[in-house]
């Protein structure tokens, strides 16, 4: 950890200090619960945060893995959510919808921002959801790459893909797969469990096997905490689906999926009702950001100006 050499601070920076700077700045925000979110503002221009997925992944690996690409025309800020990350874990263990969206505006208050885009990937569609319905005039416009807006589809959709993926399964453990007698998220991390048995779980995310390895060597870094992936599931919340709250959400919102992402499911994109949409695919997976960087950037880009 020490090649990294963060200098964090552990104080509010109030004002438009950090978006004045171009150079990249790491500190800590302290919520309103006393929970230390580690943010990173990088780059120059229009600030956009990025809202990582998971359900309790980290931004270190949409930075690392070509997501940087960004800082070339935007003040990328990259946020660990609560208990993720290089953030703190909240001693009463928060983790409601309502309470990580505050956290997203706490940020941009305490960055000194009126708005700015807002693009999430996978799991941080949700959060994205939640967020502009709540606070609809912190936000310019939206990008969706690779989201879910239902957990619970997504979680089928990983079914379907695991049975196609794996010619090899027995009609049993296919059987076991599609029955609904059982409860879906017990059959999606099943599948999860096959897929990796037989050394292509890999596919559900990238297209390419050293990606994967890439991608694994990063999340394995001794700094990052993983506590919020660990409770999710227990909020019902997390687990209905959020298309009806799209269509409340009038910003023009742009939808990036890939064409085999068979971590989401190539049409989830039908589940988004926003009035505002366009609807973007990109022959890849589901780490568009890694394997697709240039192509990405030029969606967003021209979206986004």
């Amino acid at each position: 950890m020490s090649r990294f050499f963060l200098f964090w601070l552990s104080f509010y920076f109030w004002g438009g200090l950090l978006a004045a700077n171009a150079q990249a700045d790491s500190l800590f925000v302290t919520t309103t619960d006393g929970v230390r979110l580690f943010v990173k503002t990088a780059g120059t221009g229009t600030p956009l945060l990025f809202i990582h997925g998971g359900p309790g992944s980290n931004s270190f690996y949409f930075e690392k893995e070509g997501g940087s690409i960004f800082e070339k025309n935007y003040r990328v800020i990259y946020l660990d959510q609560r208990g993720c990350g290089r953030s703190t874990v909240p001693e009463d263990k928060n983790y409601s919808l309502s309470r990580v969206v505050q956290d997203f505006d706490e940020v941009r208050r305490a960055l000194g921002y009126s708005q700015w885009h807002v693009m999430a990937h996978s799991f941080g569609g949700i959060l994205a959801t939640e967020y502009a319905v709540q606070y609809p005039e912190t936000i310019q416009s939206m990008v969706y790459l690779n989201c879910t807006i239902s957990l619970l589809d997504t979680a089928q959709s990983v079914i379907g893909s695991t049975i196609a993926l794996l010619p090899e399964l027995t009609a049993a453990e296919v059987a076991s797969l599609q029955d609904e007698r059982v409860p879906v998220l017990n059959r999606y991390f099943d599948a999860f469990g096959k897929l990796q048995a037989h050394h292509k779980k890999y596919l559900l995310q990238f297209e390419d096997q050293k990606n994967a390895d890439r991608d694994d060597r990063l999340m394995d870094s001794p700094f990052l905490k993983w506590d919020m992936g660990q409770h999710i599931f227990s909020y019902p919340e997390y687990l209905v689906s959020f298309g009806a709250k799209t269509a409340q959400i009038p910003q023009k919102v742009l939808v990036i999926s890939g064409t085999k992402d068979y971590a989401i499911g190539v049409d989830h994109p039908h589940l988004m009702r926003f009035p505002n949409k366009e609807v973007v695919y990109i022959n890849g997976s589901h780490g568009l950001y890694a394997e697709h960087t240039q192509e990405l950037y030029a969606v967003v880009r021209r979206f986004l100006r």
